[in-house]
């Protein structure tokens, strides 16, 4: 019996290799599955960390996960609600009149993004790829601030990252503390993330290496894949700026939905959501949302999950987890898809994948 249940658990690993070599042949370098439940915890790593040297990837490297940061700062923002020293649906005031900490983080401000054309926002770095990015978040929330607001406060859902902006200047105010300081204080070292850190810059030392691909059309490259893992971005802030392991992920998530974060209160008013119209989430909370089809492609055989996608320069980040924190998938890829056909065979090949370590 004890042979039987090794080689079941051996055939299960070796699927799931098989299935991250799947997602690697879509078109990225490399790709890391983690996955967790009270009976079973499976890593696996298919691909390259570094194209140029031929290193290997490992669970254990670094990735930049973008929006899945939101999920990080929400856990910050909470706290302070917690404490009294923010009010959910209180005014973010002097930086987002009328406009309530709530609606920020659920996406219902109706704030815009200051970036109108991501391809012409990377012009400059097209000429030199060590371009450093100026603008301080104060002069990105002037730019924000001035055009019309997609619909008013609370009257819509549209995903943008200003929302995130508002709360880091939110945050700083409140806490006297850099973001990146009040989240290795009130979040990362409480649960002992000691490889997850705030990132704004080029990104250095032990992390997954992270490319476009030549036909990318924001950084095109002549042949092989662009290697973009020091670029200074605006994009690395504070709605994507976390970088993380799969492990620490899952940790973060699992910590927030079994309420090690919050209280009972506050977790319930994280989920609490709205519908989301787009391809996501089918519903989003306080930085985080319910999912039951990744990518509106490949459906969940067994329910929802909550949890968030990001998109980084370089990186792709899929998070997942059970409302009552017991099971949680995270996917890592240092690449990212340039074309519909690209971007379609990624998601299949991740969400196969995904959901059949959720169900499993």
């Amino acid at each position: 019996m004890l042979r039987t249940s090794v080689r079941l658990a051996i055939e299960r690993v070796e699927s799931v290799e098989d299935q991250l070599e799947a997602v690697v042949a879509t078109g990225v370098p490399g790709a890391v599955a983690v996955a967790f439940r009270p009976d079973a915890r499976i890593e696996a790593a298919a691909g390259f960390a570094d194209v140029r040297t031929g290193e290997a990837l490992t669970a254990d490297h670094r990735f930049r996960i973008g929006s899945v940061t939101k999920i990080f700062v929400a856990a910050l923002v909470l706290q302070l609600v917690a404490e009294g020293l923010l009010d959910l649906d209180g005014d973010a005031a002097p930086f987002a009149e009328d406009i309530t900490i709530r609606q920020l983080l659920n996406h219902t401000s109706g704030l815009r993004d200051w970036v109108d054309d991501i391809v012409e926002c990377f012009e400059p770095y097209r000429r030199d790829h060590n371009h450093p990015f100026a603008l301080t978040p104060r002069e990105q929330l002037q730019l924000v601030l001035e055009k019309p607001r997609e619909f008013e406060p609370g009257e819509g859902w549209a995903y943008h990252g200003s929302n995130y902006l508002v709360l880091r200047l939110v945050v700083e105010k409140t806490t006297g503390m850099t973001l990146r300081d009040a989240l290795t204080e009130r979040v990362l070292e409480p649960l002992s993330l000691k490889r997850t850190d705030f990132v704004e810059g080029p990104l250095h030392g032990d992390c997954a290496r992270g490319y476009l691909p030549a036909d990318n059309p924001l950084l095109p490259g002549k042949s092989g894949p662009v290697d973009v893992t020091e670029i200074d971005v605006p994009f690395h802030e504070a709605g994507g700026g976390v970088v993380s392991t799969p492990a620490e992920i899952a940790r973060m998530l699992r910590a927030q939905l079994r309420g090690e974060l919050l209280s009972d209160r506050l977790r319930t008013e994280m989920l609490r959501a709205v519908a989301s119209d787009w391809q996501e989430t089918d519903r989003y909370g306080l930085g985080i949302g319910e999912v039951t089809a990744l990518m509106a492609r490949q459906r969940s055989p067994c329910g929802p999950a909550w949890g968030h996608i990001g998109f980084s320069v370089g990186y792709t980040a899929m998070a997942l987890s059970s409302e009552d924190g017991e099971r949680q998938v995270v996917i890592c890829a240092n690449g990212s898809p340039s074309t519909p056909s690209a971007f379609e065979a990624f998601w299949d090949a991740v969400g196969r994948l995904a959901w059949r370590l959720y169900c499993m």
